[in-house]
């Protein structure tokens, strides 16, 4: 989690724990992309080139530029998420909750639950399979602190 302080407020980043994992996924996805333009240049039959390297490099380039980005930028006024397509900023006001959940694969996720019954899921924070996430545990009650202090006068009492 990283704090950065603009000139009249505070946004809270909330970003996967090592800022430089995505760079190796990078130099892994370009080396099968070397290896198939190698494979392609060699003779080799083209179907390793097409079968093999050719889409395991796009696909760990693609993850990589993904993990970049996944996160939450909290904001006095919104949750910005930031997941793998899109952008999306939630207003504060129409948050009613938040929430931890389990997924299917056995970790842990956040979750925004908003007034029109909508559940808005982040991307990151999220547990490992181990219980007991540290890491986690700080982040989801950061944002759930977030929430508590600017969800605005107008928003109802939390319920217990």
């Amino acid at each position: 989690m990283t704090i950065e302080q603009g000139a009249a407020e505070t946004v809270v980043r909330i970003r996967v724990p090592t800022p430089r994992a995505w760079i190796v996924f990078l130099v892994i996805g370009g080396g099968y992309l070397a290896m198939a333009a190698l494979f392609l240049t060699g003779g080799w039959p083209w179907f390793l080139f097409i079968l093999i390297p050719l889409p395991i490099g796009c696909c760990i380039i693609a993850f990589a530029l993904a993990l970049r980005t996944l996160g939450v930028d909290l904001t006095p006024e919104f949750a910005i998420v930031r997941g793998f397509r899109r952008r999306h900023q939630v207003p504060w006001l129409d948050v009613q909750a938040v929430v931890s959940h389990l997924n299917s694969n056995g970790s842990s996720a956040v979750s925004l639950l908003l007034e029109n019954g909508e559940s808005v899921p982040l991307r990151y924070p999220t547990s490992s399979w181990q219980k007991g996430d540290a890491t986690y545990e700080r982040n989801f009650q950061r944002i759930d602190q977030w929430w508590l202090a600017h969800r605005g006068e107008s928003c109802p009492p939390c319920p217990p």
